[in-house]
């Protein structure tokens, strides 16, 4: 039975290994939103995708759904990230969308947000003095948009307590 095979791109934000080489990967992916992909093989030295799934990398993968979840077939990875201070803070966002999003759902607007911090991140030189500004601006966009905000303060401090509230009244 042929599987249909779906191309998009995404950014890997979580992974997890499972079995004697495999690999779980939640990718936040353009058409489908958050996906947790099987990659099986993946920690075998002979595994020809290995080098394309990095963690935090942006890359264009193709998938297929199974009957429980997505597979990983083809992979290539076209950012990867630059190992600097601008890491931690893409840590810190993944974390918050992994623990904010809940099963598959499409939301343009958030994958919008998330390729523009990758590329500011990783592709611009954002000076390490304006990465805790550009963390908590993304952290209350991305919480706006998944509707656990209701208005972005403007100030520093109303930001920081505004973040924090909309996070403890998620119980997530």
């Amino acid at each position: 039975m042929a599987h249909q095979i779906y191309l998009t791109k995404g950014v890997i934000l979580k992974q997890k290994d499972f079995g004697e080489a495999d690999r779980l990967f939640w990718i936040y992916t353009e058409k489908f939103g958050m996906i947790m992909v099987s990659a099986k093989g993946i920690r075998l030295e002979k595994a020809k995708l290995r080098g394309n799934l990095g963690l935090f990398s942006f890359g264009e993968y193709a998938i297929i759904s199974s009957k429980d979840f997505w597979k990983l077939v083809d992979a290539r990875e076209m950012f990867p990230p630059r190992m600097n201070y601008s890491l931690k803070v893409f840590a810190k966002i993944a974390g918050l969308i992994i623990r904010m999003i809940k099963g598959e759902e499409k939301n343009k607007e958030l994958w919008t947000q998330l390729k523009i911090l990758f590329l500011k991140l990783f592709k611009e030189n954002v000076e390490k003095k304006d990465l805790k500004d550009l963390e908590t601006k993304s952290m209350a966009a991305i919480l706006k948009t998944l509707g656990y905000m209701d208005e972005v303060p403007i100030s520093q401090s109303g930001l920081i307590l505004a973040i924090n509230r909309a996070i403890k009244e998620s119980m997530l």
